[in-house]
């Protein structure tokens, strides 16, 4: 969002911090647990919401400079990103054309790829270099065995890749009108800060819910963001995509100041939650890329938690300061967060809950999951009520 948009929402909470309100949606809901534990529903989403739809996988800062790569993957899909000789994004399966392995790991710089297993290697724009013993292979075996590019959009400092050869991406498209809520939030001026990448013990869906309610804040994080955060959170709504904003006390501070002296972000930050599984963040100090990647089974998934500073040319000093605010970020986010997601998805895995509720406090977390129930035709409280009358009848 620009400027204009940004002291309109800081309005807006000063307005709810004088009236004493805090924000509540339309509604409340109940939930089957299936999404969270049922196999055929998990391989369902795989496939209408991961692999036949574009996914935001990566800033642009990930990769910021030619030769640079970031290898990631959508559920199980091994992708490269690569910046190539003209600056421009391209996205590769990250797999050797001659047995399938793995030509890149992690993320740097390079000046090609070659695969661990027989030594095949591929330029930064992804064509066949070289083949050792070149002559045990048929001349019409070697054609067209350049890795194998995918569709990819850059733009406003993110990035989207579709998993499959022939899809399709529309970077406008996909974001619909939260493109412009996002762009006034300079993603293309990070740097990267910290990285840090396993497996977890929830299903995908639990990070992303954790990302956009504010709810829970106070009770379980009392000793590190709950006391910096005010209960006036906003929630946005940009149809499969959601913000939440947050406040701290600072927010006041701009009441003794003339607007044009007020903060680049107003002092609020936003958590974004893009479709399906990727939680974007950013703030007047630091900003952050979480992804839950879905594993192979539906209380597993990769979960990925990135932090970044603004500004290339950062000071030690500044630097210092990212650092510090990035370990705090992964304690919350690990020893807090995933601490009750993980005590929340074995639970319902053993049984010990029929349902869950969402409330009016948890909106976004609301519609997204209702968007998740209509994507693949899902009728929750009709799941419900057979649960219900099967329990019943036992």
């Amino acid at each position: 969002m620009d400027r204009e948009h940004r002291i309109a929402i800081a309005k807006q909470v000063l307005s709810m911090l004088d009236k004493d309100e805090i924000e509540y949606g339309e509604e409340s809901r109940e939930f089957d647990i299936g999404r969270f534990t049922d196999k055929e529903r998990f391989e369902r989403e795989k496939q209408e919401f991961f692999l036949k739809r574009p996914q935001l996988i990566a800033y642009s800062a990930d990769i910021p400079n030619p030769g640079d790569f970031y290898a990631t993957e959508i559920v199980g899909k091994p992708i490269l990103l690569v910046r190539s000789k003209d600056g421009k994004a391209q996205a590769f399966l990250n797999a050797c054309r001659h047995r399938g392995v793995k030509i890149a790991e992690g993320c740097g710089h390079a000046k090609g790829f070659t695969c661990p297993y027989h030594g095949w290697t591929f330029g930064i724009d992804g064509s066949l270099m070289s083949v050792p013993s070149r002559g045990a292979f048929d001349d019409d075996q070697l054609k067209d065995r350049d890795l194998i590019p995918l569709p990819i959009a850059e733009d406003i400092g993110l990035i989207l890749v579709h998993p499959q050869p022939d899809g399709h991406v529309d970077f406008d498209e996909f974001f619909g009108p939260m493109k412009a809520h996002l762009a006034g939030y300079h993603f293309e001026d990070l740097r990267l800060v910290q990285e840090y990448r396993a497996p977890a013990r929830i299903n995908w869906k639990h990070a992303v819910d954790g990302g956009v309610e504010g709810y829970h804040v106070p009770y379980l994080h009392p000793e590190t963001v709950g006391p910096m955060t005010l209960p006036q959170f906003l929630h946005l709504d940009f149809g499969l995509h959601h913000t939440l904003v947050s406040v701290g006390p600072d927010i006041a501070k701009l009441r003794d100041l003339p607007e044009s002296e007020w903060p680049e972000y107003c002092n609020f930050s936003v958590s974004n939650a893009i479709f399906p599984n990727t939680v974007i963040g950013a703030g007047e100090l630091i900003a952050f890329f979480q992804r839950s990647e879905p594993s192979d089974e539906p209380g597993k998934c990769d979960y990925i938690f990135r932090t970044y500073g603004w500004g290339r040319n950062a000071t030690d000093e500044v630097k210092a300061r990212d650092k510090m605010i990035a370990d705090l970020l992964l304690k919350v986010a690990l020893d807090e967060d995933m601490a009750v997601q993980s005590s929340s998805q074995i639970m319902m895995e053993a049984g010990a809950v029929p349902s869950i509720i969402l409330g009016k406090r948890e909106q976004n977390v609301l519609r997204m999951h209702i968007n998740y129930d209509k994507l693949i035709g899902h009728d929750a409280a009709a799941t419900l009520r057979a649960e219900k009358f099967a329990e019943a009848a036992e």
